[in-house]
């Protein structure tokens, strides 16, 4: 499957590459390891904590979860096409690492954007490893969906 639409790319791959993460991410609750599920840390932003536990408040994370997969796999796709397919891994794991962990986990979340900010290494390792996951899905994702747009040097 070749899909030639860069933004349409993107935000497919991101939306697929969301899957592994997201179930990485529902295991490391349900095994106690994590406190927090991701949807509720993002939906946090907008709603009050006893309201992110509600089914309505996970849909909604999720929702904006979603939004930040699309959005992070529109930049992959313009990174690859700029850069070359060559360390599509490495290139992967910066883009979802730099925006979600560090800008907008590690630094708005900690300016009181959100109303859950977990300071548990669990939870935050959960959150990494989630992240590095997506990174290279979404890369790997792109690579091979993205056609002869993506150049390989």
């Amino acid at each position: 499957m070749t899909i030639n639409d860069e933004f349409a790319l993107g935000a497919l791959a991101g939306l697929v590459a969301m899957i592994p993460q997201v179930i990485f991410d529902f295991i490391s609750v349900q095994l106690n390891y994590s406190k927090h599920y991701a949807f509720q840390i993002s939906s946090s932003i907008y709603l009050y904590e006893p309201l992110t536990q509600r089914p309505l408040g996970l849909i909604f994370g999720g929702l904006l979860w979603a939004i930040m997969s699309i959005i992070l796999g529109v930049i992959t796709v313009y990174l690859l096409r700029s850069s070359g397919k060559d360390f599509w891994w490495l290139k992967g794991l910066a883009i979802s690492n730099f925006f979600m962990f560090v800008i907008i986990y590690g630094f708005l979340y900690t300016l009181g954007a959100a109303t859950i900010i977990p300071f548990d290494i669990p939870t935050n390792i959960t959150i990494f490893i989630g992240n590095i996951i997506f990174g290279i899905t979404v890369s790997y994702l792109i690579t091979s969906w993205g056609g002869e747009k993506l150049p390989a040097t």
